[in-house]
């Protein structure tokens, strides 16, 4: 989806503990059916096709805030990550995000808390599987 205009988000909407992009309703499908529209809370990859900046953001309808069909609300964190103004024309384009990149979202995450979060559970993951590999191991070989 092309975008050519970026509205402010309300400071109930904003911050790094929501990351959410508003779109119009016309551009959302609640009943998850047309996958030629996005689903609710569905993460989508933004990015600016002039410098090649993305960021990561969940999909919500635009409860009101007169986004038009070709615009988008994002939060400051946001538009600043993306090196864009609000209510300028803009050159960004939305997709589906893939697996591999929500994770490495979360691994570069922000804030600290969820970047530490995501890198522990990973590495406890790897360790547990090291350990079962290694339990496993003499069982085997006798």
């Amino acid at each position: 989806m092309k975008v050519e205009t970026v509205v402010r988000l309300p400071m109930a909407d904003s911050g790094l503990q929501n990351s959410i992009v508003r779109l119009n309703n016309r551009n959302m499908d609640s009943t998850r059916k047309d996958r030629a529209r996005f689903f609710r809370r569905e993460p989508l990859v933004i990015v600016n096709n002039v410098d090649g900046s993305k960021i990561l953001r969940y999909a919500m309808g635009s409860s009101g805030l007169g986004i038009c069909k070709n615009a988008v609300g994002l939060d400051y964190d946001g538009v600043d990550a993306l090196n864009i103004r609000f209510k300028e024309p803009v050159d960004l384009e939305i997709r589906r995000a893939k697996r591999w990149e929500v994770w490495q979202w979360f691994w570069q995450h922000p804030d600290q808390s969820v970047q530490l979060s995501i890198r522990l559970g990973i590495a406890g993951a790897l360790l547990g599987i090291l350990g079962f590999l290694t339990g496993v191991t003499p069982l085997i070989l006798n």
